[in-house]
């Protein structure tokens, strides 16, 4: 659905904020891109939804151009951003004024997301805290039918309770036609909704793969000594010994903490790379 070649983007010449990248992601998954602070997280999403345009290189996404903005990409694609304003009109205003634009909107869904996150409908957003009005746009996005939703740090401003509302509400809404991608420094939060992982680093990919590649082939336990060389990709120190990210020998599907695998990616790249399959686009 969204392919993005040898693409580069930079705010000032000659300092690249992503170089030369290749990207693959299609419908019916939920991507997680993960990075540290000013990696350009954020700046993908942007180019992605038509937002900013490409130094060079290409994306496309259902064969059509985000940097185009045509009506026919802009109707399928919604962007929750980490900042937002509100108009000062009511929720139900909201929808009204802003449905129309997405032709495969879903009142019902919209409403079932409004009671689940016990939102109530005739209230004005100026009286809503940051999270209540971040639930209200995560419901338009979740409702709004589109095809490709961007989510930057969803879940920035959420109660446990409405974290958990969220993972819910929108696999029940990601089907085969549709892709979720989402950046967040709280992978923790989202963890069970991603089936893809990509890593940014130094301006690049450093890596793409299903998390069923990546659980086929890497794990983590706690353990109270720490595992042999052979085995042992990357540790932290835990209360009662350690945290380990280690190969998957077996090669069976194992538990696999992705904040740990993160950590492990930013530390000792080269290390864990060695230890996954070329067909995971390191």
């Amino acid at each position: 659905m969204i392919v993005v070649q040898e693409m580069s983007f930079s705010y000032r010449r000659n300092k690249p904020v992503l170089d030369q990248i290749n990207l693959q992601m299609e419908a019916g998954g939920v991507y997680g891109v993960l990075g540290a602070n000013g990696v350009g997280k954020t700046t993908l999403l942007h180019l992605l939804g038509g937002l900013l345009f490409p130094s060079s290189g290409n994306i496309t996404a259902d064969g059509m151009k985000p940097m185009l903005r045509q009506p026919a990409f802009l109707e399928q694609v919604y962007y929750v951003p980490v900042e937002f304003d509100l108009p000062r009109i009511t929720v139900q205003a909201y929808q009204q004024r802003y449905a129309p634009f997405y032709r495969q909107f879903s009142f019902t869904t919209w409403a079932h997301a409004l009671e689940t996150f016990g939102i109530d409908a005739h209230v004005s957003l100026a009286h809503l805290s940051f999270g209540q009005k971040k639930k209200v746009i995560l419901s338009f996005a979740i409702a709004s039918g589109c095809r490709i939703l961007l989510f930057d740090e969803p879940t920035d401003g959420l109660d446990i309770p409405s974290k958990d509302s969220f993972r819910r509400l929108l696999s029940a809404r990601i089907d085969e036609q549709r892709l979720a991608i989402i950046t967040t420094h709280h992978v923790l939060d989202v963890a069970m909704l991603l089936d893809h992982l990509v890593v940014l680093k130094d301006q690049h990919v450093l890596m793409q793969s299903s998390i069923e590649q990546l659980t086929a082939r890497v794990r983590t336990a706690t353990t109270t000594q720490l595992p042999g060389a052979d085995e042992l990709l990357y540790s932290e120190r835990v209360p009662g010994g350690y945290h380990c990210l280690l190969r998957n020998m077996q090669g069976q599907e194992g538990p696999l903490d992705l904040e740990l695998l993160f950590k492990a990616l930013q530390s000792h790249p080269e290390i864990v790379q060695n230890s996954l399959t070329h067909e995971q686009h390191i």
